[in-house]
């Protein structure tokens, strides 16, 4: 896959990590993230 896109998935995350309010949905997103940021550094 491209950074590229990997780094538009991680600026989407921030967006939704600023609008979420529990606790699953920051734990769903942090898991998100991870996996893009992994997919970066290969």
């Amino acid at each position: 896959m491209k950074i590229s896109k990997q780094l538009n998935k991680l600026k989407n995350l921030n967006v939704e990590a600023e609008k979420c309010s529990t606790r699953e949905e920051a734990k769903k997103i942090i898991y998100k993230a991870n996996k893009a940021q992994s997919k970066i550094n290969k």
